[in-house]
Formats: structure tokens, sequence, C-alpha cells
């Protein structure tokens, strides 16, 4: 039996041994451009690292990791190097607390930042500027990721195609770019599908004559798509959303050229999204040719030009529930052509700056205010018989004029909306229900606090204050932070008592990366405080604190 037991043991040490020296080929890379001994010759260490990313896209296996130092690289990137699911993925990322950027300028073929062509790749923590097409493009590519980037003053932001599947974008901010910001399109007869984007951010279309989308996913049969928390403004169409099985969730998109949400394909939801002061509508249901479903569920709609709400085709399903739409300035909720066999809805708050036209249909029967409260709207389309009608925005938010769009403390949306269907939670996090019943709208009235905007949290993800440099430090120190959505930024330095010594920045600022010079020229020997507070456009607040020490 002994004999036995010894020979059971020594297969299973030498599948130890395998498995262990399977481990150890994983292996750690370092680029530094502005150390003086880097050369691609090297071997790539801390001390003797690589010059450049591009070397190490060529050398780098599967399970392996290159830290890239800080540094402006003039250089495109090609990732062809795939990991695998057994030995794990490629990763390039920043050197913590670093921030390596690529740069366009002054390259000689300035087509693309970086090009993924390969499966199991994480690109974490870069930031890609100043390219003549894609600032990164993505190709036949699986299971890759891309986090915590900044993509900027680009013609295309990031572009995804060829067959490229489960994937996901986490934290990633493109600006400053002419025809879209985020995109995923079928090309070469290969469609693209399970992709997930959280807490991405897509803004400011360089010209406003071009058709330029925020987030767009092309037509074709792509499908399964979800984001969390994304937020787009100051483009042509926000979310043009071409797939299906797609579900944004807490979305936002405002200051739009023409629409928020442009939505064409079958199985689109959306849950606790925002949309509001777009140019033309703020959602659309656009004909494909395929009929298809759409479920707009504890949404907030407001200030669309035109239509808050247009459904083109009586063929396309509209599902509304638990939706507040307001200050449309000329339709609110608009069917192109005759028939309403085609819309569910029911607990929702209708609000129209137009009183008249409230509800339209095929542009003969028309629908006020004064009939949707009154019932003709119910009995003619069947819907709606537990929906509201509101005579004035100011009453049903805390600042609509500011686009602050939380629910106020008399708003009849408030425990008035429908438990079927209805999220757990709000636009911000905050539980739902909070009193006795689900409110209507994307905000919850907090009821147990008795506050209609959200408690000061902790920082948001898309705001990164990084720890002062040098410290501790004597003469000077540098402050640095980056913001990837204009906000009302306050920078001040603190005593250990807490009382502000001095304001270092207090006004409006653009998406971007700053950083500040603090003289201790003033400040006695010892510890100190530096916060970081401010609002955004829709008056979310948030604060974080560093420390920083003073030696004389």
């Amino acid at each position: 039996m002994k004999n036995k037991i010894v020979l059971s043991i020594i297969p299973l040490c030498i599948l130890a041994l395998v498995f262990i020296a399977k481990i150890s080929q994983a292996a750690t890379y370092y680029v530094d451009r502005n150390s003086p001994s880097a050369s691609d010759t090297n071997p790539g260490t801390l001390n003797s690292p690589w010059l450049t990313i591009q070397n190490a896209a060529e050398t780098l296996a599967a399970g392996d990791t290159v830290f890239v130092r800080a540094g402006i690289y003039h250089e495109n990137v090609y990732l062809g190097n795939s990991g695998n699911a057994t030995d794990g993925p490629i990763v390039f990322t920043a050197f913590p607390g670093e921030t390596p950027v690529i740069e366009g300028t002054g390259v000689a073929e300035s087509n693309n930042g970086i090009i993924i062509s390969a499966s199991y790749v994480k690109l974490l923590g870069f930031e890609i500027r100043n390219w003549d097409e894609n600032g990164i493009w993505i190709e036949n590519a699986t299971n890759f990721e891309i986090s915590d980037c900044l993509v900027h003053d680009i013609f295309y932001g990031i572009g995804v195609s060829d067959g490229s599947h489960d994937f996901e974008f986490n934290r990633v901010t493109v600006f400053h770019f002419t025809l879209y910001g985020f995109d995923v399109s079928p090309s070469g007869g290969a469609d693209n599908y399970n992709g997930m984007f959280n807490d991405c951010i897509a803004h400011t279309g360089n010209d406003p004559e071009q058709n330029v989308d925020g987030f767009a996913l092309g037509h074709g049969n792509q499908h399964n798509f979800v984001f969390n928390r994304c937020i787009t403004y100051n483009v042509f169409d926000g979310f043009d959303i071409s797939s299906q099985e797609t579900t944004l969730n807490r979305c936002l998109a405002y200051h739009c050229w023409n629409g928020a949400y442009k939505l064409w394909q079958d199985k689109i939801k959306l849950v606790n999204c925002i949309g509001y002061q777009c140019a033309s509508s703020v959602v659309e249901l656009d004909w494909d040719g395929t009929p298809g479903k759409v479920s707009l569920i504890n949404c907030t709609f407001y200030g669309g030009e035109t239509y808050t709400i247009w459904v083109e085709n009586h063929n396309d399903i509209l599902e509304l529930y638990n939706c507040i739409l307001a200050g449309g300035n000329n339709i609110g909720l608009a069917f192109e052509q005759m028939g309403t066999g085609n819309y569910h809805g029911d607990y929702n708050i209708f609000h129209n700056l137009n009183t008249a036209r409230a509800v339209v249909v095929g542009y003969t029967d028309e629908f006020s205010l004064d009939d949707v409260a009154s019932g003709a709207w119910t009995t003619y389309s069947g819907q709606d018989a537990h929906s509201i009608v509101v005579n004035s925005a100011t009453g049903l938010f805390v600042d609509p004029n500011n686009d602050d769009l939380h629910l106020s403390g008399t708003s009849p949306a408030i425990n008035n909306g429908t438990n079927q269907n209805a999220p757990s939670d709000d636009y911000d996090g905050q539980p739902r229900p909070s009193g006795t019943g689900i409110d209507i709208g994307a905000y919850e009235y907090q009821s147990a606090t008795g506050v209609s905007q959200p408690q000061m949290k902790g920082m948001p993800e898309w705001v990164r204050l990084s720890q002062n440099v040098p410290n501790p430090f004597h003469s000077s120190t540098t402050i640095r932070y980056r913001l990837d959505i204009d906000a009302h930024i306050k920078l001040s330095l603190h005593d250990l008592l807490g009382r502000e010594v001095k304001v270092l920045v207090n006004e409006n600022q653009l998406a971007g990366e700053y950083e500040v010079t603090l003289s201790g020229n003033f400040l006695a020997e010892g510890c100190y405080y530096y916060k970081i507070e401010g609002k955004t456009a829709l008056n979310t607040l948030y604060s974080v604190t560093k420390k920083l020490i003073v030696k004389k």
C-alpha cells in the first residue's frame, strides 16, 4: 500500500513542476524612451529598458506584461501577437502613476496610433493623440480589453471591425474627433458581438457640419452589447445604435446637434438613461427595414427641439414605462405613420412646451396635454391609463433651466411609477424604490434623506488626481489631475485642522490633463492635504483628498 501511495505522488509532483514551469515563462518588461540607456537591443529590464513600444509588441508572448514609462512616443504601434486563455493575455500598461503618450505629430505615416489585430490583449493607461485616422483601430480581435485610456485630436476615435468580439472598454475617453468617438461596425462580411462599455465618454466633435457620432454600432447582424454609465455630448448623434440585443444602462447624452439616442434594431433597451437639450430629437426609432422592439424604462428625456420621442415606422414596437417626456419645443411623442398598435406604455409623465402637441399620430390625429389628462389619448390608444400630465417642468425637476433633472421634493413623479420591470437603482446608483413606490424617471427621490440631489460622493472614475511630485518637497511640487469630462473644479490646500490655506484652482475647465505648481516658500514644515472638488453639468458633486509633506 505504501508503494502505491509513493507512485501516485510522483506523477502529481511532475505535473506540479510542469505547471510551475509554465507560469514562470510569463515575463515582465519595460519601455522607457527617456532613459539614456534605452535601446531595443536591451533585455527590457527596469534598468536596461527598451526604446520603443513596437519592439515590445513584436517580442511579448502570452502571459507577458510590459510597463511603459512616461514620455512622448512618436510611433505607430501594431499589436499582432496574441495571448490565450491558458497562459493569459499580453498586457501593455502604463507604469504606475505615469502616462505614456502615443503621439502622431512628426510621424511619417501618421495614420493610426495603435492597431490591434490579435486576441487576449490588454491596453491600459495610455494617451493617444494627433493621428490622421484612428486613435485605435481594432480588427479581427477577440477577448481584448482597453481601460483608462485617453484618445483625442484625431479624425476617427476608436474603431472595432472585422468580426471582433468578446471585448470591453473601461473608463476610456475620446474627444476632439471628426467622425466618431467609438464605432463598432461590420466589415468583410463579419459582424461584431459581445462588447461592453463601462464608464466611457465621447465628447466634442470637431465639425458641427459632420454627421459625427459619440457611440456608434453599425448596421448588420451585430448583437449583444452593453453600455454602463457612458456619457456623450457636443456631437451630432450621441448613441447611434444599430445592433440587436443591446442595453444602455445609466447612460447620458446631451447638447447633441441632432439626437441623443438613435435606435435602429430589435431588442434595444434603455434603462435609467437621460437625454436633454438636442437640436432635433431626444430619442428616435429609425426604420431599418425589419420590425424590431425598443424598450424605454425609467428614463428622463427633456428638451427636444422637434421631437422628444419619434417613431418612424408603425412596424417597430415601442415600450415606454416609468419615463418622463418633458420640455419639448414642438412634439412630445410623435408617430410618423398612422396607427398606435405598436405602442405599449403606461406610468409615464407628459409635459410639453407646445401644449397642443403632446402626442401626434401621422400628423393627423393630435392630442394636447389636456387630451392626455382627460383620458382622450388613452381611449384612442388603449395605453397610458396611469400616466400623468404636468403643466410646468419647474415643479417636476430641481432646476430644469440649468439641466438639473433630479426630482423636486414635490414632484408628481415620486411614488407614482410601476414596479413591473423597474430597475433596482437609479441613474445615480441610489436604491430604488426609496419611498412607498417606484418614482417615474431616471432619478429616484431619496425620501429617507429628503435630498433631491445626490450626496457628496467619492471621486468619480472619470476624474483622476495624482500624488504630488516630489513628495516630500522643499521649494516646490507639482500636482497633476485629469478630467475626462468638463466640470467646475476647485483645487485647494488645507492644514491638518482642515482650514483652507490656499486655493490653487477655482474655475470651469474642459476635459484634459492639468498640472499646478505649488510653492513651498510660504508653508511651514509639516503635513498638509490638497483636495479637488467640484460638480459636473448634472450637478453631480465629487471630492477627493491626498496628503503632501513639506520638508525645510
